[in-house]
């Protein structure tokens, strides 16, 4: 076998996949099936299989086996140690040394620990989260006994969403502690290489605050160099990620490159001999995977990179995919679930797309461009570029949005960075104030993100691709770069030219299908989207049109954007980029925090409010944005119907044109009836009370309040729901849409105790 690495890290991928979404029997069957394939493929003597019978050496149809079979068990063995942990009681007393520095949150601070001696033994040498108030006197080295209650991560609340519980996995953490009580037992126990590591981060800190005065500059230089972004202001971070520079903050392959390059220069200035240079700087990377926390991206690097430098010691061949492979290899079989994580996936699907598609350009390039140090840059920003083609699918799956301006952004800033990072390096070494040069270089850095940042075609949200489509891309780009390989060009014309008709009729015919289908009269489907403490449901009618009702909103005082994190990519992976109608119940942030994001995002044709007599900040805001993106807004009261499509109409109940002045934005807010064929549903915003006893006495003697379906009003709030509305509303199902464990107390127990009362009246 020319490359078994590759061989024994594709089974044991499949192995680990295998482990993570197929159950046993199904996964053997599987085995037995690979098994009888590979079995009856060197029996089979047809020149089509004649590349893979000379695929298939001796024991490679064994070692593909035992590869799959390993990551299959290894994952479920660990996926049980998960399970165990998470089921273990929540008040816990545990003795844990700190491994990592401190992450600042919004309200309390995050620290990794590992477990040494708890109750729980299945926790023993596992890694946890603890939440400690901030400005705790805790470092790096220290043991500590906590006590504390444990928190079991969330997992994703809305289709396709986040799952904290999955990430947590990918970074090795077992789950979450919020510490009641901790103690300092001692002062620096931890291993001496992790204590060594986090003293050297703190001298290069230092030295780079020796030349660097201004402490953005001085923050940037050190994200670049270390990738630690925790002192970066949160508007920076947000520049370099709508800008798609964001790789620039990830230590990865071009800071590596950079490393070694200033290395070299320093080296060669010692007049160092060549083998004891490759033989230092391998020393100096093992110690920078460790100084940069271990990362996907920088392992994958600097292990390329050492055993490139390994095969020079020992003049062996260099190959790139045996590397490749290898620190793969590794950091999978260190944790099976880091398959998931985004960071392996955007280091090696970038990688990846450099070989595929960068080193292609390269060549052509070089042909063209003379002058080294061009030929240098060129090459650099046509190996971003194409790092950043290939993990576009990825990006647009996880995060929605896509740059149009990332080619230039990347070319004025790679070539910059690579100059600023060296003198960095420099600095880190020797903290000599005759490089403080570089101070107007990293400040150009920042106004260039900005820029670039601020740019409308700099962060387009789009549809989100499925797994399907992703894999579809991928396929043909490497199909793609087999062709360019083999230069099989012509013959792809060939192909084109001799069976256009047919292909144009095949796209014709595809086209014409997808049209009919989306026509096709379909059911009426109602998701309700956890937006945490607030409401937001979404109603796809028979023609697909798409209804909106409320949007969520943050809490007071909170910096999470629930229309950007939670509410946008939902609609995304659901593959809606255009709203037919917003209803807003009323203008209070928990209703219209969110639906202001969706105005400025996405496509909406109509948007309907109830009368306001307050105006607050929020109906402001909603004012700047219809006025801007020129949307058609409707001010509708009790009396108004609203047809959808066919069969689907709303009609309005509420409000009514003398408004209620007692808490006029709950009491006032828009009750909407959802009528489709003899289905109903209510929905009934913040209203209290009095403005139910209202409705009652206007439509004492009519069925309009009658739904099958209730949105309950106000959360479940005690002021709400009294027993009347309900036995005239007479529902099957209720909902309630409230925030987990939210401060209110809703649902309120008295809600739910009527609710169960009807349900039982009604059985």
């Amino acid at each position: 076998m020319k490359r078994p690495i590759i061989i024994i890290l594709i089974s044991y991928i499949i192995g680990i996949l295998g482990g993570l979404y197929i159950n046993s029997i199904a996964f053997f069957c599987f085995i037995l099936i690979i098994a009888m394939c590979l079995w009856g493929i060197r029996k089979i003597n047809n020149k089509y299989f004649r590349f893979l019978r000379r695929f298939l050496k001796r024991y490679t149809e064994l070692l593909i086996l035992i590869s799959m079979t390993f990551g299959f068990l290894y994952t479920n063995i660990l996926e049980q140690k998960y399970n165990t942990i998470y089921e273990a009681e929540e008040e816990i007393l545990e003795h844990c040394i700190v491994i990592a520095e401190k992450k600042p949150k919004e309200y309390k601070d995050l620290y990794k620990v590992k477990v040494i001696n708890s109750k729980n033994s299945a926790r023993n040498g596992t890694k946890l989260y603890i939440r400690v108030n901030k400005q705790a006197n805790i470092e790096v080295g220290d043991m500590l006994l906590i006590n504390g209650t444990y928190v079991e991560p969330e997992v994703a609340r809305n289709e396709r969403g986040f799952n904290y519980k999955e990430y947590l996995k990918t970074l090795e953490i077992y789950g979450t502690v919020e510490i009641n009580h901790y103690k300092v037992i001692k002062k620096g126990r931890i291993n001496k290489l992790i204590l060594y590591t986090a003293r050297l981060k703190e001298i290069l800190k230092s030295n780079i605050s020796k030349v660097i005065k201004k402490e953005e500059n001085k923050n940037l230089l050190i994200a670049m160099i270390l990738g630690d972004t925790e002192d970066l202001s949160e508007e920076l971070k947000t520049d370099f990620l709508n800008s798609n520079l964001y790789h620039i903050l990830s230590v990865s392959g071009g800071q590596v490159s950079n490393i070694i390059i200033g290395i070299t220069i320093l080296f060669r200035l010692l007049k160092i001999h060549k083998k004891i240079m490759d033989a230092l700087c391998i020393v100096i990377l093992i110690e920078f995977m460790f100084l940069t926390g271990l990362t996907p991206s920088i392992i994958r690097a600097c292990i390329m990179c050492i055993i490139n430098l390994i095969s020079g010691l020992i003049i062996r061949r260099y190959d790139i995919a045996n590397s490749l492979g290898i620190s793969l290899l590794i950091i999978l079989i260190n944790n099976p679930f880091a398959i998931n994580s985004l960071s392996v996936l955007l280091s090696y699907f970038g990688f990846l797309g450099i070989i595929v598609l960068g080193s292609f350009t390269i060549k052509e390039v070089n042909k063209v461009i003379k002058n080294n140090i061009l030929r240098y840059i060129f090459n650099i920003v046509i190996s971003s570029v194409a790092a950043q083609i290939f993990i576009f699918p990825i990006i647009l799956y996880v995060f929605g949005t896509i740059s149009l301006t990332f080619i230039f952004s990347n070319l004025l800033i790679i070539p910059l960075s690579t100059i600023i990072t060296i003198i960095g390096l420099f600095i880190m070494i020797c903290p000599l104030p005759i490089f403080g040069f570089v101070e107007p270089l990293i400040e150009l850095t920042i106004n260039i993100v900005g820029f670039f940042s601020n740019i409308g075609i700099s962060k387009i949200y789009c549809i989100i691709p499925n797994i399907k489509e992703i894999i579809i891309y991928y396929v043909m780009s490497i199909y793609l770069y087999y062709m360019l390989r083999r230069d099989y060009i012509y013959k792809i014309k060939h192909f084109f030219r001799k069976y256009k008709k047919i292909i144009v009729l095949i796209l014709v015919l595809s086209i014409g299908i997808s049209f009919i289908y989306k026509n096709i009269p379909k059911d009426l489907y109602i998701n309700f989207i956890d937006v945490g403490q607030g409401d937001s449901t979404l109603i796809t009618t028979q023609y697909n049109k798409k209804i909106l009702i409320d949007g969520g909103g943050s809490e007071f005082g909170s910096t999470f954007d629930v229309g950007e994190k939670t509410l946008l990519p939902y609609l995304l992976k659901k593959k809606i980029h255009k709203v037919d109608c917003v209803i807003i119940s009323h203008f209070d942030s928990d209703h219209v925090g969110g639906i202001l994001t969706i105005l400025e995002e996405l496509n909406v044709k109509q948007v309907l409010i109830p009368k306001q007599v307050e105006y607050s900040e929020n109906y402001n805001k909603f004012l700047d944005i219809i006025k801007k993106r020129n949307i058609k807004v409707k001010i509708v009261g009790e009396g108004n119907t609203i047809n959808l499509d066919k069969n689907t109409y709303i009609d309005i109940l509420w409000p009514e044109e003398k408004q209620i002045t007692d808490n006029v934005l709950n009491n006032n807010s828009m009750i909407v009836r959802l009528c489709y064929k003899n289905f109903k549903m209510l929905f009934t915003g913040d209203i209290e009370e009095i403005a139910e006893q209202k409705l009652l006495q206007k439509y004492e003697n009519t069925e309009k309040l009658t739904a099958d379906i209730l949105k309950v009003a106000h959360h479940g709030s005690k002021s709400s729901s009294i027993a009347e509305f309900l036995e005239k509303v007479n529902p099957k199902i209720a909902v309630i849409g409230v925030g987990k464990n939210n401060k209110f107390g809703h649902p309120n127990a008295g809600v739910l105790d009527r609710l169960s009362m009807l349900r039982n009246k009604n059985i």
